[in-house]
């Protein structure tokens, strides 16, 4: 009895122990087939593994250990890349099962058989599986590694939203050791959903993932490629947030790249982003040595000129002027003559540079803008700056051709400021026609503006210029006489606003007093010539009036008041007023009693009589002066000098 029930016992044991081990019992037959095909799969003979182990279940349909041999199988199907074969196996096995032999459970073997499509290019047919995975194992370490391989299928189909459904549990926090123990690469599952989001212009939840592939960019071993990719979708998604902060040091981080490995266009584009949403946020100047750095790459013409651009529209508004003349430059350098941005582009280097005081820029300037605008001459703030930057220049011959004949004809409603700027370019046209020795036609010009000009200040100032040139004509009287009329007719010093011109131009006053002079109206000249004396003028001019003064006193009969003045001119340092005043003292001195009482020194008389022997230098005058001098030795009078 006790043997019977210790038999019975290790029976058991036996049954129990071929349990544990997943071996179920099995006739002799059965067992050995079952052998076969198991050590054959442990050897590395899949083929053969599969092909007895698919004539076992065949063979023993019902046996205990089919279930084993259909997972062993499935494994087989696997390892020759027999996907059908092992999907229909997989899917005849009785769920739910776990064979720890194999190290393997139902969510993995799912994997495996998608990533076995995968690999045959069977994306669909993977996709299958991997959401099966996801579906009936969705807490396993298989079924996350579903998701990311799912989620490249679908990003491949540009199924954004399905990415982002997939990769959503991967980048949570939760599962963030998991994820890294299953080896699955961060740096493509931050690409998956960035790239994602942005697709979906979902472009807040974009940005701070880019941001963070960026962050850890040498721990992912980026390339430069790389690099740029991820900079330019960071600065178009902080373009669309207004982040222009993050754009320009995507920027900043994007130069750091070596020069010979970057895309200039891409970045340049980048560049221009960046600069568009600095300007709408009033902060471009950030961005000017950026702008500076990458105009000097190789990059299209039409990019360099949108540099060029911003970088004339920072220095504008910085008053940068050397550094904006430089660009402007280069601008015109890089559009076609006569197109309309290369014109403004001149038109504002002229401008420029007549701010600059560069007046051979101006000129430079202004002469290409003569062959490519047009209307240059209907725009005095271009013509303006390069007829006088002509004149800087001293191009009289250039400024005679223009003025007048291309300035606008004169138009009684001109503004005052366009008054007042046509007259400096008339009065230049005119002094150039002087300088040249066009007398004649300068006088013609300054009888033109005269009529044209009525303001008092201008006309004075025309007939003054008219005065000067008098002395260049054929005969210097007609034109004198004629400012001398107009002077007398137009300007009178009773008025005070005629006197204050009047002082400014006393050579005017003079020209009158010396034409009433002339026609021996002595009382009239008076008050002119008394005026002119009190402004205290010098040189010759003042010596002039002086003597004038004297001799229409003298010719008026006012002989004291000739006499003292005539004293004066004779002890001056002037040798042709000394000699005239002289000349006139004899008169005076010597006639004596003509209706005055002066009582005149001999001695006076005897001085007089040597300084103008020395002075004289006609000889019969001086045989006169000899006769004379000798007359008064006779006398034997007194010879004091007269001082």
């Amino acid at each position: 009895m006790s043997r019977l029930l210790s038999g019975c016992v290790l029976i058991l044991m036996l049954v129990l122990s071929s349990a544990v081990v997943g071996v179920p019992v099995a006739t002799a037959g059965e067992s050995d087939d079952a052998k076969v095909a198991f050590g054959a799969f442990a050897d590395g003979l899949y083929d053969f593994a599969g092909s007895e182990l698919e004539q076992f279940l065949e063979h023993y349909p019902k046996s205990k250990m089919a279930p084993r041999a259909r997972l062993v199988l499935v494994l087989c199907s696997l390892k020759t890349n027999s996907c059908q074969k092992a999907e229909q196996e997989f899917d005849r096995i009785k769920k739910p099962f776990k064979i720890t032999d194999f190290k393997v459970d139902p969510a993995t073997l799912l994997l495996r058989i998608g990533e076995c499509f995968l690999h045959a290019g069977e994306q669909p047919q993977a996709s299958v599986f991997f959401t099966r995975t996801i579906k009936e194992f969705g807490k396993s370490d298989a079924a996350l590694r579903a998701r990311f391989v799912l989620a490249r299928i679908l990003f491949a189909e540009n199924k954004y939203a399905a990415v982002l459904q997939q990769v959503t549990p991967l980048l949570a926090a939760g599962n963030s050791q998991r994820v890294q123990a299953l080896k699955i690469d961060r740096r493509e599952l931050y690409w998956l959903a960035g790239l994602s989001y942005y697709q979906l212009k979902n472009y807040k939840a974009a940005l701070p993932l880019l941001v963070k592939i960026r962050g850890t960019a040498a721990a992912f071993s980026l390339t430069s490629a790389e690099l740029q990719d991820l900079n330019a979708l960071i600065i178009e998604s902080a373009w669309h947030l207004k982040k222009s902060s993050v754009m320009l040091s995507s920027i900043k981080q994007w130069l750091q790249i070596p020069k010979s490995e970057v895309d200039s266009a891409r970045l340049v584009s980048a560049v221009l982003l960046t600069a568009d949403r600095l300007r709408i946020d009033k902060q471009l100047p950030q961005i000017r040595e950026i702008l500076i750095r990458v105009s000097g790459f190789s990059i299209a013409k039409t990019d360099k000129i949108a540099l060029y651009d911003l970088l004339v529209a920072i220095d504008s508004k910085n008053g940068k002027q050397k550094a904006l003349k430089g660009w402007l430059e280069a601008l015109i350098s890089l559009h076609a003559p006569g197109t309309s941005p290369r014109v403004v582009c001149l038109e504002s280097l002229l401008l420029l540079n007549y701010q600059l005081k560069d007046y051979r820029g101006v000129v430079s300037a202004g002469r290409k803008l003569l062959s490519e605008k047009t209307d240059f001459w209907r725009e005095e703030k271009l013509y303006f700056p390069f007829i006088i930057s002509l004149g800087r220049l001293d191009e009289c011959r250039q400024i005679v051709k223009y003025v007048p004949a291309k300035l606008p004809a004169y138009a009684a409603a001109t503004a005052a400021l366009s008054v007042q700027r046509r007259l400096v370019l008339d009065e230049l046209a005119g002094s150039c026609l002087a300088k040249l020795g066009r007398v004649d036609a300068a006088v013609s010009f300054y009888r033109t503006l005269y009529a044209h000009y009525k303001a008092p200040a201008v006309r004075m100032k025309i007939l003054v210029a008219l005065h000067e040139l008098a002395r260049k004509t054929d005969r210097p009287e007609v034109l004198d006489g004629w400012v001398g009329t107009e002077v007398m007719n137009h300007f009178s010093l009773d008025r005070r606003e005629d006197e204050k011109l009047l002082k400014g131009s006393p050579e005017l006053v003079m020209l009158v007093a010396e034409h009433l002079f002339h026609g021996q109206e002595y009382v009239k000249v008076l008050p002119a010539l008394l005026w002119l004396e009190k402004l205290g003028l010098a040189g010759r001019l003042g010596q002039r009036i002086k003597f004038l003064l004297a001799e229409s006193y003298y010719r008026c009969d006012e002989l004291a008041e000739a006499r003292v003045r005539f004293v004066a001119l004779y002890s001056g340092n002037s040798k042709e007023f000394r000699y005239l005043a002289a000349l006139r003292l004899v008169t005076i001195y010597e006639g004596q009693g003509r209706g005055s009482d002066i009582q005149v020194d001999a001695g006076k008389l005897e001085k007089l009589y040597r300084d103008l022997l020395v002075w004289e230098s006609d000889p019969a005058v001086k045989s006169e002066l000899q006769q004379k001098l000798g007359d008064l030795k006779s006398l034997k009078i007194d010879t004091t000098a007269t001082q």
